[in-house]
């Protein structure tokens, strides 16, 4: 019997090409798409699940508030580890100490090989407990010991191969900086991919320089605690946060003025995509984007699910005579329903394993856009093929089971006798799904114009200086005194407006957090919490930054050693009308008087989703990068002598370089992917909506030929009859765009609340929205409707 289902059904399906074709290519091009975005959402929340007990690791994350400024910060206290050893909810505790920290600035990693000196970012201090918290299996070495003298350093099998060409390296050694040897105490596997960290160097806690050391009050250490089971996290997190307060800088301080200090322990688990603290190891995700990708997927399962059913149902006048001869024939109902289920499983399984085959071509590309490395692998398809089986299951059944009970209902004598089968006209649902189906594809056309128009805003607005045309060398320090030299002959050179000297630029990495005080003795309670650069006496002016008031750094001048520049934000944080000679201090390693000797004008230094926070320039030399802006026709000869230059200097040294609005685009780079896939897909979306409006376009010229017909005899124009065809589906967008609208203007507001800085959304957008979907359907529906205008009535009336 199923045999029999099977050949009748391969027979029907064969018979009617352009239904199948229609059903096919649509669910096939809806399937692949969520398999793609299935594909990302699994790996989005795979992150750190690779730790065997993931589930018992929290980070001590630290939330303040202090002088109206709130932020959360994924570093703690560096003596934390210490106060906490006899706390018996604690089983193990581990600590990071990266190269970037609170307070601190940037350290720069440079690894001896051979004559080469090749910078390393991947880099973190941490001890031999990082092995009991953290499932980071060890291939040689001892993971007990292994980081429990100073200059001892654990690193990854792929390190080891980079440097020594094999992996059992234990006992070698590595030269940082130049004057530091490290001895190799052991060999890890590789980080996983998804780890909210991806360290490749692990150097002993204890090899901290004592420059770095810091204390109560200098977060900026990524504190791990394994707790045991049945731990009260939050009974915990307020113990802690005793601890932290009763050791800070002023207790006092944190119940005055709306000042706070609060612990939060992150569970491990929720940091890659649910924390929002500054500072993380890594660039997190958004839990928001999986919801949003994984409404996309089930949106565009249900569009291509409700395609099947227009179709089918559309179709059902045709079938009727079919149903009828069975049923006199002595067909029960039962057999009927299962025909018609089986023909709809078969093309979801057919549809399936087109789907399987287009999202494996495609894996590249979508992985090139999203930044990943998904694949079909062993342990994907322990999940894939369950769930393709539920899918050919469930899909086939809920797309095929209306038709199946609609067109199995037929009374056979009704149908016998000539009287039409209600398969277009008795329409409820059908609308409802045109409109249900419409209101999803408006949406996310609004969706892609909001976020598109949110991206252009973002790299067309005024940032407050000038990116363009800026050459970035990087990696200046390992020149050391010689880069000074450097900066002079490419200020020298043709072609080159201006130079400067320093790492702290508006579109790099380094960023370094200090506190300023009005007065002595130092009160927390009135720190200037501000970025603290330093700078050359060019940066201003190489940059484009707008001075407004005071004067620029001179090296003429020995004062301008303490002397600051500040932005607009950094003096209405510190409450001055006029800054200009004010004295602030710092506490660092002694306290040190600073004076103000200009204010610049606010420009963005960090992302656009963040309000511009304090900045102070500070007349210092740091030789992390020198920065040109260049005007010249031939900048391929230009690089090539600046590099000669490089050469000359340092004739071992790597020279590396970007340019400024590289950089800028690499800032929203994670902003440009999401946009990126959310158009894709939503493009792919209106594409099988439009599919299945096609089809059933198609189905309403065919029932309505002889109609069309008549009024061809009767005089009817072209066009009017393809207002009459049109009508019907045009009145379902306008209600889908009603329905739509409201809805997407809600959440792309959501969406558009995480920039500081975006475009509001402007009515036209809406309204703009609302005609493409007009446009899409008019278009889709005018081509069969033309088609059935223009055919000779004759055709249609021949057999009356």
């Amino acid at each position: 019997m199923i045999r029999n289902y099977i050949k009748t059904a391969c027979r029907s399906l064969l018979k009617n090409k352009g239904f199948t074709f229609l059903n096919v290519f649509g669910l096939s091009v809806g399937l692949a798409t969520c398999l793609l975005i299935v594909f990302y959402v699994v790996d989005e929340l795979s992150y750190d699940k690779y730790n065997t007990k993931a589930d018992r690791i929290y980070r001590v994350t630290e939330n303040v508030s202090l002088n109206g400024r709130a932020a959360s910060y994924a570093g703690s206290e560096k003596p934390l580890a210490e106060a906490l050893k006899s706390f018996p909810q604690i089983e193990k505790m581990t600590r990071f100490f990266p190269k970037e920290t609170l307070f601190l600035s940037p350290q720069k990693f440079y690894i001896r090989k051979g004559n080469n000196n090749i910078q390393e970012r991947r880099i973190v201090y941490t001890e031999s407990s990082l092995f009991d918290v953290f499932t980071l299996p060890m291939i040689d070495g001892n993971p007990s010991t292994s980081l429990s003298e100073p200059h001892s350093a654990v690193i990854t099998e792929s390190i080891a191969r980079k440097y020594f060409n094999k992996t059992n390296v234990v006992g070698q050694t590595l030269t940082i900086n130049d004057t530091s040897v490290y001895k190799i105490t052991g060999v890890i596997k590789d980080v996983p991919l998804q780890s909210h960290f991806s360290f490749d160097f692990f150097l002993s806690y204890s090899s901290i320089p004592e420059s770095r050391a810091g204390g109560w009050g200098y977060g900026g250490v990524h504190n791990y605690l394994l707790l045991k089971p049945g731990t009260d996290v939050k009974s915990l997190a307020a113990e802690i946060q005793k601890i932290d307060i009763k050791n800070s800088f002023s207790p006092s301080a944190w119940t005055t003025g709306g000042n706070y200090l609060r612990i939060v322990l992150t569970p491990l688990l929720d940091i890659h995509l649910k924390s929002t603290s500054q500072y993380e190891l890594s660039n997190s995700g958004t839990i928001q984007y999986v919801y949003i990708f994984s409404l996309i997927a089930v949106f565009i399962l249900l569009i291509a699910c409700v395609n099947f059913m227009n179709l089918s149902t559309a179709r059902s006048s045709t079938r009727a005579k079919e149903v009828g001869v069975r049923k006199v024939l002595g067909s029960p109902r039962k057999y009927l329903i299962a025909q018609f289920l089986t023909e709809s499983i078969l093309i979801t399984l057919v549809s399936t394993i087109i789907a399987v085959a287009l999202a494996w071509l495609l894996m590249p590309f979508f992985n090139q856009m999203a930044v990943k490395q998904l694949a079909f692998t062993a342990h994907s398809m322990t999940w894939l093929l369950p769930s393709l089986l539920v899918i050919i299951i469930v899909v086939g059944s809920l797309a095929g089971s209306y038709p199946a009970f609609f067109l199995s209902a037929f009374q056979p004598i009704d149908v016998l006798k000539g009287k039409p089968a209600a398969g277009f006209k008795g329409g409820f649902l059908r609308s409802f799904l045109v409109v249900f189906q419409f209101s999803i594809s408006i949406f996310l056309i609004i969706g892609t114009l909001v976020i598109y128009n949110q991206l252009n805003f973002i790299h067309n607005k005024s940032l407050g200086f000038n990116r363009s045309q800026m050459l970035v060398i990087k990696n200046v320090n390992v020149l050391g005194k010689k880069a000074k030299i450097l900066k002079q002959e490419i200020k020298q050179m043709p072609g080159v407006i201006n130079a400067t000297m320093s790492t702290y630029l508006p579109t790099g990495e380094d960023r370094n957090m200090t506190g300023l005080f009005p007065e002595l003795p130092i009160d927390i309670k009135h720190d200037v919490l501000t970025e603290f650069w330093p700078v050359d006496e060019d940066y201003i002016n190489t940059l484009g930054i707008k001075l407004i008031k005071g004067r620029n750094f001179s090296n003429q001048m020995a004062t301008d050693s303490s002397a600051m520049i500040v932005n607009e934000a950094f003096v209405e944080k510190f409450g001055r009308k006029d800054p200009i000679n004010k004295i602030l201090y710092r506490d660092s390693y002694g306290i040190q008087p600073y004076h103000i000797i200009g204010v610049v004008k606010d420009f963005h230094f960090s992302s656009l989703k963040d309000k511009i926070s304090p900045l102070a320039l500070v007349y210092s030399e740091d030789r992390g990068a020198v920065s040109a802006r260049v005007k010249t026709a031939n900048l391929s000869a230009l690089m090539a002598k600046i590099e000669d230059n490089w050469k000359g200097l340092s004739p071992n040294q790597q020279f590396s370089y970007s340019f400024m609005d590289d950089d800028f685009d690499a800032t929203y780079r994670s902003e440009q992917r999401i946009g990126a896939i959310f158009i894709s897909f939503s493009t792919l979306a209106i594409v099988i909506a439009c599919l299945g409006l096609f089809g059933l376009a198609a189905y309403a010229a065919e029932q309505r030929n002889k109609e069309i017909g008549i009024r061809k005899v009767l005089g009817a124009s072209v066009s009017g009859i393809v207002s009459i065809l049109s009508m019907d589906f045009i009145k379902l967008v306008l209600i889908s765009i009603l329905i739509a609208t409201p809805t997407a203007w809600w959440a792309m507001n959501k969406w558009l609340e995480a920039f500081a800085y975006r475009q509001n959304i402007q009515w036209y957008i809406l309204a703009f929205a609302g005609v493409i979907a007009i446009f899409i359907a008019f278009i889709t529906i005018s081509f069969q409707s033309i088609k059935a205008a223009l055919g000779n009535p004759i055709d249609s009336l021949r057999s009356e």
